[in-house]
């Protein structure tokens, strides 16, 4: 019997039906005045090769080299073995023991999420997610029509979690606690005390932990602490690197996760093993490029570090000098969570905002409610990685919009 056509017979799978990305998703507003030639001066999304910012040259070179030599071909589904001993070298120099059966390498630090999500989440588990958090959590967790609960990261203590709020969200249906250092959208960086207690509390009820630390070298100050060297001997941790942020190669797509004491988790390890087969690989040439990254001495960072400390600043400063906007000081990574005090203003929600600069400044951020935020709260991220004088210029902008919605 012939099926008559019909949204039945074509529609979406249902886990679909919550899966969105805002960073993303916000950015076909600015297509559409792209499409007629008015440029937009996007600030929506933590690519810095669009700002001028490169990859060491020594990678590139490396990857240059293996097209020339020896990357046409499949690799090993979990990454070439010197990447993989270059990445255990390194987790072992900052104190995490790891072997390179315990290292996947992938099409970036979001492939890493989603197959982790994918082999461990079933219908109805819990995931303990940070509140503002990067909307890709809580896509790939819809996706396997898992729970997200929500965990909040105070603006007025510098965006910490509170551990003990983290606890009392545990329920026997959860499986994973989600930590992101240096955080994304904050910029906030999580103290040694902080993370010993949510290994503690993770490790006391049997959660397993999720640690993005994509951002771990792009500090203003102090030094970073993984959160695998607070796991213990009891404690599994998959930890997210990539080559995207701290070497400043997105487009390369090439990411890793490590297992910390993979031991205790047997099953997902080999869950993870059979999903990077049946993907067969990630690409192939960057991968020859992970030995020379790791093995750089921090004084390639310092420029741009440098570069962006004069940016943030510059962002703190300004934000704060204009009527109904905050912020406060990010520690890390190069974005910043301000905030648009909407009572002053004539606008019914953070994205109304948002979406109303874009149509009068053609500038876009991302409002706060894509990160989770309640929208009434008058969030927005903005990424800080164009030069100053952009920068001041949009902040102006930024001034006389409102001074014009009084």
């Amino acid at each position: 019997m012939k099926r008559a056509r019909g949204t039945s017979g074509y529609g979406a799978a249902k886990r679909i039906h919550d899966y969105s990305y805002a960073i993303l998703n916000i950015a076909a507003l600015a297509g559409q005045y792209e499409s007629t030639g008015e440029p937009v001066i996007r600030l929506n999304i933590g690519d810095p090769t669009l700002y001028g910012f490169e990859p060491p040259p020594e990678l590139t070179r490396a990857c240059i080299a293996a097209f020339g030599r020896d990357a046409h071909s499949y690799t090993h589904s979990c990454g070439i073995l010197p990447a993989r001993e270059a990445i255990a070298r390194d987790a072992a120099f900052r104190g995490i023991e790891l072997t390179t059966d315990d290292i996947v390498i992938t099409s970036g630090a979001t492939e890493a999420a989603d197959m982790l999500c994918t082999a461990m989440l079933n219908p109805g588990d819990e995931v303990l997610c940070p509140s503002p958090c990067y909307p890709l959590y809580a896509a790939l967790i819809s996706r396997q029509e898992a729970v997200c609960v929500s965990y909040t990261l105070d603006p007025g203590s510098n965006w910490l979690p509170d551990p003990l709020e983290i606890e009392q969200l545990i329920t026997p249906r959860t499986r994973l606690l989600i930590i992101i250092n240096p955080n994304n959208p904050t910029g906030a960086i999580y103290p040694a005390d902080l993370l010993s207690a949510l290994a503690e509390i993770a490790e006391r009820h049997g959660i397993l932990c999720l640690a993005d630390e994509v951002y771990r070298k792009l500090i203003y100050s102090g030094a970073h602490n993984p959160f695998a060297t607070f796991a213990g001997r009891n404690l599994p941790v998959f930890t997210l690197e990539s080559l995207s942020k701290n070497y400043m190669a997105p487009g390369w797509r090439t990411g890793w996760m490590s297992i910390t004491n993979s031991r205790l988790v047997p099953d997902i390890r080999l869950a993870l093993q059979k999903l990077a087969e049946a993907r067969v690989c990630a690409p192939a040439a960057p991968q020859f490029a992970i030995p020379d990254a790791l093995s750089l001495q921090y004084d390639y960072l310092l420029p741009v570090i440098n570069k962006l400390r004069e940016r943030r600043d510059l962002t703190v400063k300004m934000i704060n000098a204009i009527e109904g906007l905050s912020c406060g000081t990010p520690e890390g990574a190069f974005y910043v969570m301000a905030k648009v005090d909407l009572s002053l203003y004539p606008f019914a929600s953070d994205e109304e905002f948002i979406v109303e600069l874009l149509r009068k400044k053609r500038i876009l951020c991302v409002h706060g409610s894509g990160f989770g935020t309640e929208p009434g709260d008058g969030y927005f991220r903005i990424v800080y990685l164009p030069d100053t004088s952009t920068l001041e210029r949009v902040y102006n902008d930024f001034e006389d919009f409102l001074r014009h919605c009084r």
